[in-house]
């Protein structure tokens, strides 16, 4: 049965009556590669750590777009309340 799980019952615990449905979800989502062009900004951000408006600004993304960007790196979420580095730092 793998692994138990945090929060679910033991299966030795249900009575024995009781069906059991096993669902393995690895299976139910699919893995699309990005475009490499899609991917640009995010590693740019990863090394550089620009603000919002320079990633719009190079890589002609919208700027709620470089935001989340920036939300999602674990340096810039830190500093300035998720707003990113400012220039020159």
């Amino acid at each position: 049965m793998g692994a138990l799980q945090p929060g679910l019952p033991n299966p030795a615990m249900l009575p024995q009556e009781w069906p059991i449905l096993i669902i393995d979800l690895k299976d139910c989502f699919f893995t699309i590669p990005l475009h490499p062009q899609n991917t640009k900004p995010k590693e740019s951000h990863k090394i550089f750590h620009q603000n919002a408006k320079g990633l719009a600004r190079e890589f002609n993304i919208p700027v709620n777009e470089a935001r989340a960007i920036i939300k999602t790196c674990p340096v810039c979420s830190h500093r300035n309340g998720g707003q990113g580095l400012v220039i020159g730092v």
